[in-house]
């Protein structure tokens, strides 16, 4: 109870006991003294109110009417107030006042005759119609045992007998509520009427003492016998205040049916307001007829009225129970119900065919035991016994016995009865066993099978730190470890994984704890030390919402994996020996460049030994250039690839030229980088394959020509575009797009298109590794591959890398080789799109007395010699030229002047143009790079050389 409520009667009563010290039963002594009649009554009616918030079911009602009766009381009181203080006298014996102050007893009846069955917090037209027969039975009281014989007494004489009249109220009604906490089948529900049985007894013997003090001396409202007034609502506020509903109210109650005499009173109490009514009728005086006869027909109509809605609720019960009958008999499962003896008193049709009795209705009235006869089982009897002894219910499988022999296999759940006796509902489970038993065998199978398979089969926790439940025995030919061992330390297996191939294992699970498959590539060291790779495959196995498991197999693929290796390798090479030509015929350009000026260079200062001796180091670097050319075109080595802080664009550039000589003729390539495109962190190496290997792909789409655009930008990757692509972490990235015009793709292309070996190409043209491998790059470098594609339309291949802030770390750079020769004075037709390689050949010819006649192209070439044609007696050409290639141009000339001697020039290698078909055998070729003294000398020995007949 709070202390601030404690105080606060305190100081009401302090208030009453000051009020009669000073004031005594003057005016103000007496307004004072109602008022706090009053505010005691308000202050019960308001915790009354509140305790009913706090209530459910009958309580929620019961404090609602009683905190209601209180206020009804205080209405009154404020009555009295007005006449007692305003007009100095007493309220008339036929005052409203007087009639108020009996309405909290009728309000208090109402509270005792709730239906405590029901335990409702509503109140149903049958309370309804019960309260309106406790109104009648009260005015009755009221109008026969005080205004009728009021009429005729002196108000003193009044007052006494309304007192009385109240009093004998007030003892009924504290007879009735112990009587009702008495028969209350509730715990709360006696607590609750307790209560109010002891709060009526308090104020009926308030009330006594106040009237008897009242006989001995008359005295208005201001003396010490008004605490006898209040101190009744001061108790009921407190007590309000205190309670409490009890927690789930009934739920360890013992439910019992009614006996024959509790049924007997209730219907009785039906029966009893219209008796007690007509009796109250026929006491009246005959002016009162029209009254009495009305008020006798609305109670009968009452009684008739609840009786109506009692058998509809009665016969609504017996369609239900119908109903539930049906349904029980109908059940698949078996149904009995058996009394306190041990008898049946209902067995559905499911129940005696388990039994193996086909008749149920023999077994009705008959106990278990003569049933199922000696062969119940008596060690589950003994359980089942002490499980309803201890617990009230028991459950578990049961096997019953027929007579014929069979057994049937069953799951029986019993649960004891409030009065004794059991529910029995038992299913059929012969089914169930036989598949057990069939999945049992099934699973000794599958492990037989997969502890001969060549891979580890496994059962673990999700998580990285799961612990592993089962493993085969295979580990120990895998990891060099014994399954014991395995399991010993399996919440700490990712030791030995190293730790460049954590994030793998972390990702995938990852994707396992969001119900995906686990999917994971990664190394793992053996026992003895030796490391291989494996394919981690599983899938998450929701046998319990609780406890989901992975099941899974790990397979040894390091085989494989130098397989790819290997098969990478060759491609590689394969785009390598595309690279060699475009390589050579640029970089040879320069080189032929640069050696020609230095071999001119060092002619020109042969009388100054210090400007020699540095031109000449200057020729022995672009000597090592030629060199490291040479070996380019003839191998690619094999170098240990390490990540760095790159420059995407700087990447994709430097490829430009490179990638433009993989192209056909009928394919136009375009690049387009973004400014202030972010670092990415990754190997050089790798993510050169990536672009090599998409834009070869692309290439490789379009047989009949077309476009390929390579784009760079800076993106970021929110939560809605998360939303469709579920493993993608939002964030900052560099994105590297290749998109072709090709022919595109299905969707089951597209679904296939990252499977290793997986290739549309005719055999013999690709390994299928070329997009797995940019896959697998991709993924290592932490990033994200898609691909968007129709059929027709073309495919875009986007690369998502994520962006870093750090520096990116500059790299050095790379350099070539040297020749001799004699003076002529011909003619030679120099064609070169070059203009630096065309201004040194014809300087150096020049010089040894040659007459040049310089063309840009081949038309222009054409067009000279049909000028010059009959002078001219050497056509000097580069091979590779915008328009027509060298070789045609030789052909058309030729063809027009059959003396015409022909020295092809380039930076391809000879081979590579002989295996293009470029160039023929016994054709004079002049390769890139070259000095003035081999080329002098080679045009040299052109010119001396006999025309061929070709």
């Amino acid at each position: 109870m709070s202390r601030k409520l404690l105080a606060l009667v305190s100081v009401i009563v302090g208030l009453h006991i000051l009020e009669a010290l000073t004031l005594g039963t003057s005016t103000l002594g007496s307004f004072l003294a109602n008022s706090l009649q009053i505010f005691a009554c308000g202050l019960a009616a308001v915790m009354a109110f509140g305790a009913s918030r706090r209530g459910h079911g009958l309580s929620r009602t019961f404090w609602l009417i009683f905190g209601a009766s209180i206020a009804m009381w205080g209405v009154a009181n404020l009555g009295w107030m007005y006449y007692e203080v305003v007009l100095h006298s007493e309220p008339p014996t036929t005052s409203a006042v007087r009639f108020l102050f009996g309405l909290e007893s009728v309000l208090i009846a109402i509270t005792l005759f709730l239906d405590q069955d029901k335990d409702s917090p509503r109140i149903d037209p049958e309370s309804v119609l019960d309260f309106i027969q406790i109104a009648i039975v009260f005015f009755f009281i009221y109008l026969e045992y005080y205004y009728l014989p009021a009429r005729h007494l002196d108000s003193y004489s009044a007052f006494l007998r309304g007192m009385r009249v109240e009093n004998v109220e007030d003892a009924l009604l504290t007879v009735l509520a112990a009587f009702q906490a008495l028969r209350a089948r509730k715990q709360h529900t006696r607590k609750l009427y307790g209560g109010l049985a002891l709060y009526l007894l308090f104020l009926t013997v308030c009330a006594a003492l106040a009237q008897y003090l009242e006989i001995i001396k008359p005295a208005p409202t201001g003396t010490f016998r008004d605490l006898l007034w209040t101190s009744p609502f001061l108790v009921g506020a407190m007590w309000a205040a205190q309670w409490r509903p009890t927690p789930a109210a009934e739920t360890g109650s013992r439910l019992r049916r009614k006996t024959f005499g509790e049924l007997m009173l209730t219907n009785t109490t039906f029966a009893l307001a219209p008796l007690i009514i007509l009796w109250q009728v026929s006491q009246l005086e005959a002016e009162w007829r029209l009254l009495r006869f009305s008020l006798l027909g609305i109670s009968i109509v009452c009684y008739a009225t609840r009786l109506g809605i009692s058998q509809f609720h009665e016969a609504k019960s017996e369609n239900a129970v119908h109903t539930h009958t049906l349904a029980m008999d109908s059940a698949i499962n078996g149904l009995a119900i058996l009394d306190a003896g041990g008898k049946y008193i209902y067995v559905n049709p499911a129940y005696a065919r388990m039994i193996g009795n086909t008749n149920r209705e023999a077994m009705l009235g008959r106990p278990w035991q003569e049933i199922s006869g000696p062969r119940a089982e008596a060690p589950v009897v003994s359980e089942i016994r002490e499980a309803l002894k201890q617990h009230g219910k028991w459950f578990g499988p049961h096997s019953v016995h027929h007579s014929d022999g069979t057994v049937v296999q069953t799951e029986m759940a019993l649960t004891a009865l409030p009065e004794g006796g059991a529910i029995c509902v038992s299913q059929d489970i012969t089914q169930r066993v036989s598949a057990q038993r069939a999945r049992a065998e099934t699973e000794i199978k599958y492990r037989m099978l997969i502890e001969q398979v060549a891979a580890i089969s496994y059962i673990a926790e999700l998580g990285v730190k799961g612990q592993w439940l089962y493993v085969s025995p295979q580990v120990e030919t895998i990891f060099g470890y014994s399954a014991e061992e395995w399991l010993a330390n399996s919440t700490d297996w990712i030791r030995n994984v190293p730790p460049e191939d954590h994030p793998i294992v972390n990702a995938a699970e990852e994707a396992s704890a969001r119900g995906e498959p686990y999917q994971a590539e990664y190394r793992i060291t053996r026992k003895d030390g030796q490391t291989i790779w494996v394919s981690d495959t599983a899938v998450v196995v929701r046998g319990s919402n609780t406890h989901p498991v992975m099941e899974g197999l790990i397979v040894d693929i390091t085989d494989r994996k130098m397989l790819e290796n290997q098969l990478l390798q060759a491609r590689k090479m394969e785009a390598v020996g595309r690279l060699a030509g475009g390589v050579a015929h640029d970089f040879n350009n320069l080189l032929t460049i640069i050696k020609g000026y230095v071999e001119m260079a060092m002619q020109r200062c042969l009388d100054r030994p210090e400007l020699h001796r540095d031109i000449r180091r200057i020729e022995e670097a672009a000597d090592r250039a030629v060199t490291l050319v040479r070996q380019l075109l003839a191998f690619s080595r094999k170098q240990v690839l390490r990540p760095k802080i790159l420059d995407l664009n700087a990447i994709v550039v430097n490829l430009d030229q490179l990638l433009r000589r993989l192209m056909n003729e009928n394919i136009e390539m375009k690049t387009f980088v973004s400014k202030d495109v972010g670092a990415i962190k990754a190997d050089p190496g790798q993510v050169e394959q990536v672009i090599m290997n998409l834009v070869v792909n692309a290439r490789d789409a379009l047989p009949n020509g077309g476009r390929i655009l390579i784009e760079t930008s800076n993106v970021d990757l929110d939560s809605a575009y998360t939303l469709d692509h579920t493993v993608v972490r939002p964030g900052p990235y560099v994105l590297l797009a290749v998109t072709d015009t090709g022919i595109g793709m299905t969707a089951d292309t597209v679904a296939h298109i990252f499977e290793p070996f997986y290739t549309t190409k005719e055999s013999g043209r690709g390994t299928g590794l070329g997009l797995s491998t940019v896959y697998g790059v991709v993924k290592q470098s932490g990033g994200y591959i898609w691909v968007y594609s129709e059929l027709g339309k073309g495919t875009t291949f986007k690369v998502y890398l994520p962006r870093v802030k750090d520096d990116v770390q500059v790299s050095p750079a790379a350099e070539t080789p040297a020749f001799t020769t004699r003076r002529g004075d011909e003619t030679i037709l120099l064609v070169e799109d070059e203009p630096a390689v065309r201004e040194l050949t014809q300087t150096v010819l020049s010089e040894r007395g040659y007459r040049v006649i310089e063309a840009l192209t081949p038309e222009d070439a054409e067009r000279l010699a049909g000028n010059n044609g009959a002078e001219i007696h050497l056509l000097l050409t580069d091979v590779v030229m915008p328009g027509i290639s060298g070789r045609e141009l030789a052909k058309r000339l030729t063809g027009r002047y059959p003396s015409l001697r022909v020295l092809y020039m380039s930076g391809y290698t000879y081979n590579v143009m002989a295996q293009d078909g470029t160039l023929e055998e016994g054709i004079s070729f002049l390769q890139k790079p070259f000095t003035p003294q081999v080329l002098a000398q080679k045009v040299r020995e052109v010119l001396d050389r006999p025309v061929s007949v070709k």
